[in-house]
C-alpha cells in the first residue's frame, strides 16, 4: 500500500478486479488491505472534491485521456507540480503513441 502512496485507489481496483478474475484466489488478498482502503473510500464520500477538473487517467494511459486535457479542459495529472512531467516530456511520450491501433 505504501508503493502506490497517493494513488491507493489505483491498488484498490487492482485488487478489486482480482477478485472477480479468480475468485478462488481471492483469499490471497488480506481482509485487512481491502477493509482499510474501502474505509478510506467511504471517509471521502462526506468530503467536497478539490479536484474537480483534474484528469488523473493520463496516469494510466497516456492514450486513452488526451481528449480530457486536449479538448474537454482537464488538467493533465502528469504536469509539475502536481506530476512529475513537463509540457515537453508529455509532448514526446504522446509522440510516442502508436497511432495505427
Amino acid at each position: 500500500m505504501r508503493r502506490f502512496g497517493p494513488h491507493w485507489r489505483v491498488l484498490l481496483s487492482h485488487l478489486i478486479l482480482f477478485g472477480f478474475i479468480y475468485p478462488g484466489e481471492r483469499s490471497l488478498i488480506p481482509s485487512a488491505l481491502i477493509k482499510e482502503l474501502l474505509n478510506r473510500v467511504q471517509a471521502e464520500l462526506d468530503v467536497p472534491t478539490r479536484d474537480s477538473k483534474v484528469c488523473q487517467g493520463t496516469l494510466l494511459s497516456r492514450a486513452q485521456y488526451l481528449v480530457d486535457v486536449e479538448e474537454w479542459g482537464y488538467e493533465d495529472a502528469r504536469l509539475q507540480p502536481r506530476g512529475s512531467m513537463t509540457p515537453e516530456q508529455i509532448a514526446e511520450w504522446t509522440a510516442g503513441i502508436d497511432k495505427s491501433h
